[in-house]
């Protein structure tokens, strides 16, 4: 019998983006397989219109933002309480290939170790064009980026293997590995939560791999309002902070002060090269570092 997958995909705010979703699901030739819709306490009628438009699919209500990180750990409670051998976390803002899930589940039974897989992830509105395939993640300086960034694809990353992260984009993970590792860390609320995921299922000895076969196309619309807004800047580098603190803390406080100032001179820097209000954004950067030092995490207190 061939294993059974959830397909979790959690909306906030977004029904548009998740009906073209789950309508691209509805391809899927892999043949046991649920989708799982959570709505993560939506003010826009989500709920209402996602019913109506597909009555067939189980949908939970969280009553309020609870992040991605909680939001998404509802949705595995759920499968994992309906059988599911596999979970997989799907953005509501992406497209699938009808093959997604079998290339996925295909590697995952040959080999066991493996804890974590993620696709091949294209820009939407550059379908030949690669967002990720895979990532470098370095835990000395806390720096993170996307192998393949805006390259064409031309076969250069066509081979499973592993990689530093997972892509919060889509991430397949194992009933074992949720068992034994336990699900995403609600503190996190948004951004770094697959990254942390990754490090504690790496820590407990398993893999993270990259499937190239496994294909989704993203928007890039994030729902903390992207890159120019600003807004993602607080729990960037909040978080950030967190990561490399928790997973390698420097003896010295000199040097960790020194590694700090690097996570947040990055983010400093971003404000003036990705089109960011100057103004908005070094607020929101001032209080995702003092939120740290603080030890204040989960969502914003506005």
């Amino acid at each position: 019998m061939q294993s059974k997958i959830s397909i979790v995909v959690l909306n906030w705010n977004g029904y548009r983006d998740t009906i073209e979703c789950i309508e691209s699901l509805k391809k899927v030739t892999y043949p046991n397989y649920e989708v799982v819709l959570v709505d993560n306490g939506s003010t826009d009628g989500s709920e209402e219109i996602l019913r109506e438009k597909f009555p067939d699919v189980p949908f939970i209500q969280t009553g309020e933002n609870l992040g991605f990180a909680g939001g998404n750990n509802i949705g595995i409670r759920h499968a994992l309480s309906n059988g599911a051998d596999y979970v997989i976390l799907l953005n509501n803002d992406t497209v699938v290939d009808k093959e997604f899930v079998t290339a996925m589940v295909r590697v995952a039974e040959a080999d066991k170790s493996i804890g974590i897989l993620t696709s091949k992830i294209y820009f939407y509105d550059r379908p030949d064009t690669i967002w990720y395939a895979g990532a470098i993640f370095n835990l000395k300086t806390g720096r993170s980026r996307h192998i393949g960034y805006n390259k064409k694809d031309k076969g250069q990353y066509n081979k499973v293997r592993e990689t530093d992260r997972a892509c919060g984009c889509l991430m397949m993970v194992s009933r074992k590995v949720c068992e034994t590792v336990g699900l995403m860390n609600p503190e996190y609320f948004c951004y770094g939560e697959e990254v942390d995921w990754s490090l504690r299922v790496k820590n407990a000895g398993y893999r993270v791999v990259f499937v190239p076969n496994s294909k989704v196309w993203h928007k890039i619309s994030g729902s903390t309002g992207g890159a120019g807004k600003g807004f993602y800047l607080y729990y960037s580098v909040r978080n950030h902070l967190r990561l490399i603190n928790t997973y390698l803390p420097f003896k010295s406080k000199v040097m960790s002060i020194v590694r700090d100032m690097l996570v947040i001179g990055r983010h400093l820097f971003s404000i003036f090269t990705v089109g960011v209000n100057k103004g908005y954004g070094i607020k929101n950067l001032w209080f995702g570092v003092r939120d740290y030092y603080h030890g204040r995490f989960g969502k914003r207190e506005l």
